[in-house]
C-alpha cells in the first residue's frame, strides 16, 4: 500500500457500457418516433457525443500527502493538486470525489488498472 501511484489506461468497459446504453436508446426511440424525427435525434446524439462529451482522461493519479493527490492528463502537461473528499466503490468502477468541486469526479473502471493496483484502490476506498 506504500505505492499509491495509479497509471490509468483507456477503459474498454466504459466504451462498451456507453455503446450499449446508446444502442438501447436508439432502439427505444425507433419504436416511439417517426422515421425522420428518429434520424434527427440520432444524428444530434452522435454529434453531441463526438464534439461535446470528449473529456480529457486523467492518466496519472498519485498520492502526495494525507488527502492531497495530484492529477495529470495526457492532453495537458500541467499537474493539478486536488483534495479527495470521499471515494465510493461500485464494484465495477470507483468514483473519486474532490473537495470544493476543484475537479469533476473521477470515474475509474476496473479495466483501467492492473489487478494489484485495483485492489489497492479498493482498500483505499474503504479507508477514506
Amino acid at each position: 500500500m506504500a505505492n499509491r501511484s495509479f497509471q490509468l489506461k483507456r477503459s474498454r468497459l466504459a466504451f462498451v457500457f456507453q455503446l450499449s446504453i446508446f444502442t438501447l436508446l436508439i432502439v427505444l426511440l425507433q419504436q416511439l418516433l417517426s422515421p425522420w424525427l428518429w434520424l434527427i435525434v440520432v444524428l444530434l446524439g452522435v454529434i453531441a457525443y463526438v464534439y461535446g462529451l470528449k473529456v480529457p482522461q486523467p492518466m496519472c493519479f498519485e498520492h502526495l500527502d494525507a488527502r492531497e493527490w495530484s492529477l495529470s492528463s495526457t492532453k495537458s502537461s500541467s499537474i493539478k493538486r486536488v483534495s479527495i473528499s470521499h471515494i465510493i466503490d461500485h464494484k465495477l468502477y470507483i468514483v473519486v470525489y474532490f473537495q470544493h468541486f476543484q475537479e469533476k469526479p473521477l470515474l475509474i473502471w476496473i479495466d483501467q488498472l492492473p489487478l494489484q493496483q485495483w485492489k489497492a484502490l479498493k482498500k483505499l476506498a474503504k479507508l477514506i
